[in-house]
């Protein structure tokens, strides 16, 4: 990403800052992000395509279902201490999808197919400690930032300062089917990291992170489920999981009496 890292040197250059853009830096990982979208459009942005996907789904409100998801996600979300974002979390009921995503500003949906697994609640927390921790890096609005760049160009973006129709096009294509443009595989592993450190503040042990991983690969009969299609391959994500380990361990073990 030396491309977006340059970027990030010559937009903090600029006297004036086009489309509020400049550079984050992820939670707990630390990475350096560019962001030219500023983070009120991606929320709001994240908020209309939530509420059209879920207008457009046909929602569970089974208890099985719903009170796991709601009850697993209020505890993710205030380990991810943003009382700012208007957290929501839904179950979409479609038994062959196994699949879960999330919108900026803690818009998250959980899929039927995947509760249809068995998760435990732990393993409920890795699913939705990933998907928090793409809403709390912000992973959208880069995605969003880094389309948006690739199509105007550095020099189109110094030579205005607002953002024209053209910008406006490339953001709205960002979250134009509702789940947003996909994550690139670092991002996704990035998310996992984030991931373990939410769930483990939220009292969930993190090594069923490794069991809930090993059940998805062992699911499908030899058919990729769409919530791995842009993953990193389920070998390597459970050896960095296993790696990371040691250091949330120490988390889980202070918080797991949380109610």
């Amino acid at each position: 990403m030396r491309i977006y890292r340059n970027l990030c040197i010559g937009l903090l250059a600029l006297s004036g800052s086009v489309l509020l853009g400049a550079c984050s830096t992820a939670p707990v990982t630390g990475r350096q992000q560019l962001m030219l979208v500023s983070e009120s459009q991606a929320q709001e942005m994240g908020a209309q395509a939530y509420k059209e996907a879920i207008g457009k789904s046909k929602l569970s409100h089974d208890p099985k279902y719903l009170d796991q998801v709601r009850r697993v996600g209020a505890r993710v979300a205030q380990a991810a201490q943003k009382p700012g974002y208007q957290w929501e979390f839904n179950v979409i009921d479609e038994p062959q999808t196994i699949n879960a995503w999330a919108l900026p500003g803690g818009k998250v949906a959980v899929y039927t197919g995947l509760l249809n697994l068995g998760v435990t609640d732990a393993e409920l927390a890795a699913v939705i400690g990933h998907e928090v921790a793409h809403a709390l890096a912000q992973h959208s609005r880069e995605r969003m930032s880094q389309a948006l760049a690739q199509q105007i160009g550095l020099e189109a973006l110094g030579a205005s300062s607002k953002l024209g129709e053209g910008g406006l096009q490339a953001v709205n294509l960002a979250l134009g089917i509702g789940v947003g443009l996909p994550f690139g595989r670092k991002q996704e592993s990035e998310a996992d990291y984030i991931g373990l450190d939410l769930m483990s503040k939220a009292g969930y042990d993190p090594r069923a992170a490794v069991s809930f991983w090993q059940k998805m690969e062992n699911t499908g009969g030899g058919k990729q489920p769409e919530f791995l299609s842009t993953h990193p391959s389920s070998e390597h994500r459970i050896r960095d999981i296993e790696t990371a380990l040691p250091k949330f361990l120490p988390a889980y073990e202070a918080n797991k009496n949380k109610a």
